[in-house]
């Protein structure tokens, strides 16, 4: 018997099965996510900290090492990768699926710990390592503020005056200037 004679054969089976096909797609069109942006969470981090002048093999060794072993005491981590090269240790840290977004804060706070209890055992010249954990900041809206005939002082300032109000509003989280012009003094002598 062939799909589509036992259609027309069993028409209330049909018709039965169409309806709940409908409707329960119906039911999870309704029930999708609507954020435009919605949340997700990054499970990875990175620790940063330069040792300017040492081979990659020095780094290696005196640095890269000591934050891992320091780092593979959290029970959260699911893997570390690192990279030593000359002057720089990056250690990539990701952290266990099963774990929420609302675990994830302590267990970077766990971690920031962990890199500086043994920042001490560091050899002298290394910078204070820093943990980068914010990768899932996203940002919705771009604006650019332009004036002819102001200096750049006077367009800095007033970038400023709307990064303090947008930062007041509801539902901004934070409010970065980007690309403003450095201070630069020439002396002609």
């Amino acid at each position: 018997m062939s799909l589509a004679q036992f259609a027309i054969e069993k028409r209330a089976v049909t018709y039965l099965s169409v309806l709940l096909l409908v409707v329960g797609g119906a039911v999870s069109y309704l029930n999708l996510g609507q954020l435009e942006d919605p949340e997700f969470t990054v499970k990875t981090a990175v620790i940063t900290t330069t040792y300017p002048g040492a081979s990659p093999e020095e780094v290696e060794q005196e640095v890269t090492d000591r934050i891992e072993l320091a780092v593979q005491e959290l029970q959260q981590v699911q893997y570390i990768e690192s990279t030593s090269m000359a002057g720089l240790s990056q250690v990539k840290v990701e952290i266990e699926p099963r774990f929420t977004s609302r675990h994830i804060p302590q267990i970077w706070d766990e971690l920031r710990r962990k890199v500086t209890d043994v920042t001490p055992s560091l050899p002298p010249g290394t910078s204070t390592p820093d943990v980068i954990d914010n990768f899932g900041d996203v940002f919705g809206h771009l604006l650019a503020v332009t004036g002819e005939g102001f200096s750049y002082g006077e367009m800095e300032e007033y970038a400023k005056d709307i990064q303090r109000e947008l930062s007041v509003m509801d539902g901004v989280a934070r409010v970065d200037l980007w690309g403003v012009q450095g201070k630069t003094i020439y002396l002609d002598v």
